[in-house]
């Protein structure tokens, strides 16, 4: 008995006991007032033409209603919402309200008790019986409401069954007075069990947080990175994530710089002099930043700049100024000397509320668009970047729609046979009309699908809808087909790709798949076996925008492809530009020897036609010829070239 009156009291000294125990219960609270408000509104139903309506009707609506207003005030602060002090004092009043509750529904039913026949007598001793025993339940992690709730129904029972002159209700009340012990006995069971549960968890969590130390302890030292001695990219992130969070009115100012003819160092000179290179650059960006902020290597050869607090933004602008200068300066290594360059993106953040992902993101996008310029300078973050992101952000989320696969489509842009004139297979361009956008850039949305590594489905979609328009398509006519990056370096997509050229009876030699040497330089082992298999098939392989990137010729020549195309810039620019006309025709010269066919894109006067065929180029594709067309407009215009081949040539006059 000693035990099971200490443990009616509420540990006001353990507060972490003390949520728990609010949190236990005030998942059960709710609970036990539905009970109330269901059984009582159904013991007045029954009555309400048997006793008089202030007692039948009056007072369970009254009971009810205040139960509903507890219940929700327990659904609002419930599990989390309240401290441990806050806690105590709400259990404490629990406490007496469990009595008073109980109290006014035993006193209400006992008072009907009088009225009504057996049945609704009955009834009466059910809802005191099982409507009390279910209460008791409910109020299990607060024993001093449970026990209070425990002696004032089973009084009531007993004194109410007892004067009934009924003797099965007689022999009831003689059950309940030899229950009333065991019921103590369960609630306190119940509650030392709940308690020592608790205890295991806070072991547990100390336990756990003992680990989490020695953790943290192991992670310090791998926060270095192994080869710079600088901070790592892990350590980079948490340092930007505690300026962010001590600072967040005046957050970092956050730079990137990205190494620019990196690669080719590791091929030509060998990963040992890589490594020179990047220690080196380590060396030079520490003593420029002259021991303040942080300079991080994050991976490759890309390094994080955190400036130093407070420093104005002329002054963020010449340091990194000084660091893309300080990567011109040549690098001696033994045998001779590396040069290379680099690019900076930084964003200066306004305002508060921002992330450290965020910062790292704008910095990311800002080296992006300075890359993409290649003038080995530095980019902020603007606000066109700001719109750009954006945009970009509700495109990826766009991807995600139901109505994305709809949405997608394709056109048809006809290649040209420069020396008949006449069409001799098509380029399927994707495209997105967005009901929610409108027609979306393919520039826009293949970067983002390939972010959202929704890229494999776009794929799919659009080569399906492919091959439904190569089904149209009259023979010998061929269609191209784009591959993405991710798509020449997946081997489940490119197994669904050939299953579906099976599934479709297509002669596979009228398809050609192109891609980018960037796909080739992000698995090139993987591409070489993905194209061997498109290859096996008997479907050809064109590679795309040559001339825009880093593949080698020793990829050319161990991948066999078909064709090269001749990207646009250096044919838009072919009559105005000697260095771009050179390089055209070397390119032309290169297939020749290869004996496979030069394709030029962007084709956009006839003058530039005929100066391509006189080079060597035999294909050509542009809008001087034909712009991408819906697909029955795509071979009506091809049939058109092969009528009236002389009016459709390319190099008349």
């Amino acid at each position: 008995m000693k035990n099971l009156i200490s443990g009616m009291r509420l540990q006001r000294d353990n507060p972490k006991f003390l949520l728990a125990q609010y949190d236990a219960l005030s998942s059960q609270i709710p609970i036990l007032y539905i009970l109330l408000i269901i059984n009582a509104l159904a013991v007045a139903i029954t009555h309400i033409n048997a006793a008089p309506l202030w007692l039948a009707l009056y007072i369970p609506v009254a009971l009810s209603v205040l139960c509903a207003i507890r219940a929700v005030w327990w659904q609002l602060n419930g599990k989390g919402k309240l401290n441990a002090e806050q806690a105590y004092r709400v259990m404490r009043r629990t406490i007496f309200a469990a009595g008073i509750l109980t109290f006014c529904f035993a006193g209400w039913a006992t008072a009907l008790y009088q009225y009504g026949n057996a049945y609704q007598q009955g009834q009466i001793a059910y809802f005191l019986v099982v409507t009390g025993i279910s209460c008791i339940f409910c109020l299990m992690h607060l024993p001093a409401a449970a026990i209070v709730t425990t002696a004032t129904t089973f009084s009531t029972m007993v004194i109410v069954f007892m004067f009934s002159g009924n003797p099965v209700f007689q022999a009831t009340a003689t059950s309940v007075i030899f229950l009333a012990y065991p019921f103590l006995r369960v609630i306190h069971s119940y509650f030392q069990n709940f308690a020592g549960l608790v205890r295991l968890t806070e072991e547990l969590g100390e336990k756990r947080a003992e680990a989490e130390e020695f953790n943290l302890i192991n992670s310090r030292n791998a926060l270095q990175d192994q080869l710079t001695g600088l901070a790592n990219r892990r350590s980079f992130f948490r340092e930007l994530q505690r300026q962010v969070r001590e600072r967040p009115n005046e957050p970092p100012v956050v730079g990137l710089v990205d190494l620019d003819g990196f690669k080719p160092v590791n091929d030509v000179f060998g990963h040992s002099a890589g490594d020179m290179v990047l220690k080196e650059t380590a060396i030079r960006f520490v003593g420029l930043m002259g021991g303040e902020g942080m300079v991080s290597r994050l991976g490759g050869d890309e390094f994080g700049i955190i400036f130093p607090n407070g420093m104005s933004q002329q002054r963020v602008s010449d340091l990194g100024q000084e660091f893309c200068s300080a990567l011109r300066v040549p690098y001696e290594i033994p045998g001779g000397s590396i040069r290379i360059s680099g690019s900076c993106g930084i964003v200066c953040p306004e305002g508060r509320d921002h992330s450290a992902e965020e910062l790292y993101e704008k910095a990311d996008f800002a080296l992006y668009q300075v890359k993409s310029k290649r003038n080995g300078s530095v980019e902020f973050f603007s606000q066109d970047h700001e719109a750009i992101l954006k945009q970009r952000h509700l495109i990826e989320l766009e991807l995600q729609g139901d109505q994305f696969a709809k949405e997608l489509s394709l056109e048809y842009q006809p290649v040209i046979d420069l020396a008949t004139g006449r069409v001799v297979g098509f380029e399927a361009l994707a495209r997105w009309n967005s009901i929610r956008f409108g027609r979306i850039s393919p520039d826009a949305f293949v970067p983002a699908a390939e972010r959202t590594a929704m890229i494999g489905k776009m794929t799919r979609i659009l080569f399906a809808q492919a091959l439904v328009g190569l089904a149209t398509i009259p023979e010998p006519l061929r269609l191209s087909f784009n591959l993405s990056a991710r798509d020449i370096c997946d081997h489940e997509t490119s197994m669904a790709l050939l299953s579906m050229v099976n599934v479709s009876g297509i002669d596979p030699r009228r398809i050609e798949f192109e891609i980018t040497e960037t796909a080739l330089l992000s698995d090139f082992d993987t591409a070489y076996e993905v194209i061997g298999l498109l290859r096996a098939a008997g479907i050809t392989i064109a590679l795309d925008d040559f001339g825009t990137g880093f593949s080698s010729l020793s990829h050319i020549h161990r991948l066999e492809f078909d064709k090269i195309k001749i990207d646009k810039s250096f044919v838009l620019q072919f009559e105005k530009d000697v260095r771009c006309m050179n390089i055209t025709r070397s390119v032309a010269s290169l297939c020749h020897n290869l004996g496979i066919d030069a394709v030029a894109e962007g084709v956009e006067t006839a003058e530039i036609a005929s100066a391509l065929h006189a080079c060597g180029v035999r294909l050509a594709q542009g809008y001087h010829f034909c712009r991408p067309l819906p697909l029955w407009q795509a071979i009506e215009f091809a049939l058109e070239s092969q009528a009236d081949t002389i009016e459709r040539s390319p190099l008349r006059a």
